[in-house]
């Protein structure tokens, strides 16, 4: 599998934090990341950043970003499995995404205040979170 980065947010600091987010709410705030990605609703996801998110990626960068995933992958099909857990010490949601012509994760990692600090979109086999920890199934 020859799949890029396509784009790469993460800015996690190494210390560890006590998540301020439910896995539920968490997972929601990752999903609705992603459907505000769909409907071009960029002020909405950048909304969700911390302020060095907000400093290195205004909405501008992120922009494109859908746009490019579609173009590599082919149409959105669905979320068939959503993680949470720990990543660096960090609370964070990856969504395994399933497109047209291949499948990917979305990882959210989230700051002490449960604003985003970290987004990336990579290759599922690069999913840090193991399946059945934190797992709700897909839809």
């Amino acid at each position: 599998m020859t799949t890029s980065v396509l784009i790469a947010l993460l800015t996690i600091a190494p210390a560890p934090v006590i998540p301020q987010l439910s896995k539920d709410a968490a997972i929601a705030k990752t999903e609705a990341i992603l459907k505000n990605l769909q409907d071009g609703k960029i002020a909405d996801v950048v909304k969700e950043f911390d302020a060095r998110m907000t400093k290195e990626l205004p909405e501008a960068k992120v922009t494109p970003v859908w746009a490019g995933i579609v173009a590599q992958f082919g149409a959105f099909k669905s979320i068939i499995e959503r993680r949470e857990g720990q990543v660096r010490g960090r609370q964070a949601v990856e969504l395994i995404l399933a497109f047209e012509k291949e499948t990917i994760v979305q990882r959210a990692v989230f700051d002490d205040e449960g604003k985003v600090s970290g987004l990336v979109f990579r290759a599922k086999d690069q999913a840090l979170l193991p399946p059945g920890r934190g797992q709700t199934p897909g839809v």
